[in-house]
């Protein structure tokens, strides 16, 4: 199977190991069947609001977004893991739109259309920036990355777990948790970023998801649906933000290649050790020079 995958080999240098790569292959289709598991879940029970609607997809879904930078070398398979991630995907998002239809919610059965086209976008991006252009990846996920992930999403989930197990709300999947942890790790790279679409993007991105949680607050403190569609339609949006900063970090001239980065710093660095030796050769000289002058000036007293 390893040689089906090829995954690549271990570097430890830039904080990658095996662990983390079979984690990086593993996350995103345990995010994906959580998916499907909730879609399913509140199909059956959608009629008894029990408390329990979309947590665990919400807990895992910032692994669905990065797919993008899975490990797996080999085209073929990558292929075949895009496609079992988009079917996972899709079959979440049918079972909703079964549910929204049953329950004639015209809102949501379009909201959740809309999250469809934007899967099979973000499916065919990743095959033609991944497997035919073959890309190099600029947001780079590291295993102090995926750490990181874990404990913001700790924080934030003490915050929004009441409101999950309340049965006055229901709260399906929320991808503007995964968005917190994601504009966090975009904006890391923030200094490389060379195009202004990306950085447009990133701004944007950053008010959307800003827009969604306080308008999704408003709604739980006063229960007014308007404020729940206003939070859904920020939500997508910022969706199809994600998605683009995602695919635009992969075209060369949105991004400064990392070894100018290193050759700036290097030369910046060169260049603060120069002026300083140049600064202490410059003090020595003229200490030098004043203590000559003192021994003159004594030499001449005593002539």
């Amino acid at each position: 199977m390893v040689n089906i995958l090829r995954l690549p080999e271990i570097r430890s240098d830039e904080g990658q190991d095996n662990f983390f790569h079979w984690s990086m292959v593993i996350l995103p289709i345990l995010a994906e069947a959580a998916y499907v598991f909730d879609a399913s879940y509140y199909l059956t029970h959608h009629s008894n609001n029990n408390g329990y609607e979309g947590l665990c997809s919400t807990i895992l879904i910032v692994f669905a977004y990065l797919r993008y930078c899975s490990p797996i070398e080999n085209r073929v398979s990558l292929f075949i893991y895009y496609i079992l991630l988009c079917l996972l995907s899709e079959t979440g998002t049918i079972v909703y739109l079964i549910t929204f239809i049953i329950k004639k919610d015209l809102f949501s059965t379009i909201d959740y259309i809309l999250w469809s086209l934007l899967e099979l976008i973000f499916t065919i991006m990743l095959i033609y920036c991944r497997i035919i252009k073959k890309y190099q990846i600029n947001f780079i996920v590291e295993n102090k990355h995926l750490f990181h992930f874990m404990s913001r999403l700790e924080i934030i989930l003490a915050v929004f777990l009441p409101f999950f197990v309340s049965k006055n709300f229901t709260s399906l999947t929320q991808n503007s948790i995964a968005f917190f942890l994601l504009f966090d790790f975009f904006s890391d790279s923030y200094v490389r970023f060379r195009g202004v679409w990306i950085k447009f993007a990133l701004y944007l991105f950053v008010t959307t998801v800003t827009l969604t949680v306080a308008t999704e607050w408003l709604y739980f403190a006063t229960k007014i649906h308007f404020y729940e569609q206003i939070s859904a339609i920020s939500e997508l949006v910022s969706a199809y933000l994600c998605v683009l900063l995602i695919i635009l970090q992969f075209f060369p001239h949105h991004f400064t290649p990392t070894n100018i980065i290193k050759i700036s710093r290097e030369g910046f660095t060169f260049q603060q050790n120069f002026n300083m030796d140049t600064i202490i050769k410059d003090e020595y000289q003229n200490t030098t020079r004043e203590k000559l002058d003192k021994i003159v000036t004594t030499i001449d007293s005593y002539c």
